[in-house]
């Protein structure tokens, strides 16, 4: 029997200034706070993906911190970007974990035991929507074909379902019913893991369970039709892959201690 255990970040949003704040909230503070709760948890990961939004303001010195941060994970991490993430200085400052050059489109394969875990590149530069297309999905098959896995996950920046959020569904995935055509016809892929909209879901779509992970840093409304921040703990997902089975879980820290600015 062979378990994997991965750790979820997403939506760090740090800036070069560590005492540079988004909406009030120390995003670098409370992402170290993050850290060392896990840390001290004493749970074992196999690997540690980052669904977006590492850096907030796309300088060099931000994804430095952000390294700095989780070094003690650096030899299992993997990354996505986000829309507020700009490719070619990520890779210049993990040109150890994220192959490919410049501003190519960044993705990562992974086994996990009878598993596959695949990283979708979803950034539309210069916008904040996402956008999934034809080439990707028939990557994902190619992955599948090549690999032929009992289960399969998916992680990404921008959730492939309507959230019900009026103000963050505009600004969702472009091109999600070709991966709901994807999702229906394998019912392998059984878990897509989130980030962008900053709060916990889960939704469904075929045979996969579609979740979407708090944010370390601010945390927005699951229920506005605009935008609004409250005050929450940030949070983290545990992935746990066994013998064909799955299990997810989110936690968070014990208290929120800032206030976020409307």
């Amino acid at each position: 029997m062979t378990q994997t255990r991965i750790l979820q970040l997403s939506d760090l949003h740090l800036f070069a200034d560590p005492d540079e704040r988004l909406k009030g909230i120390p995003t670098r503070d409370l992402l170290r706070s993050v850290v060392t709760r896990i840390q001290l948890s004493g749970v074992a990961l196999d690997h540690v993906v980052v669904t977006g939004d590492q850096a907030h303001d796309d300088l060099t010195a931000t994804y430095e911190a952000v390294r700095e941060i989780l070094r003690p994970w650096l030899d299992r991490l993997w990354l996505l970007p986000g829309n507020h993430d700009e490719r070619a200085v990520m890779r210049s400052v993990f040109p150890d974990r994220i192959a490919g050059e410049g501003s190519e489109r960044i993705d990562f394969a992974f086994r996990a035991g009878d598993w596959l875990c695949l990283g979708l590149d979803t950034q539309v530069t210069g916008e904040v929507l996402g956008r999934i297309d034809a080439d990707q999905i028939e990557w994902i098959r190619q992955q599948l074909r090549a690999n032929q896995p009992q289960g399969a996950v998916l992680f990404m920046h921008h959730p492939p379902v309507t959230i019900g959020c009026a103000w963050l569904d505009r600004i969702g995935l472009e091109g999600k019913g070709l991966l709901h055509d994807l999702l229906l016809a394998d019912e392998r892929i059984r878990l897509v893991c989130c980030g962008h909209v900053h709060h916990e879901s889960a939704h469904r779509v075929g045979a996969a369970e579609v979740v979407t992970t708090p944010s370390t840093g601010l945390q927005f409304s699951a229920t506005s039709d605009i935008p609004l921040f409250v005050q929450a703990p940030p949070g983290y997902r545990i992935v746990e892959l066994d013998d064909g089975r799955f299990s997810t879980r989110v936690v968070r820290l014990p208290e929120a201690r800032y206030p976020p600015e409307q």
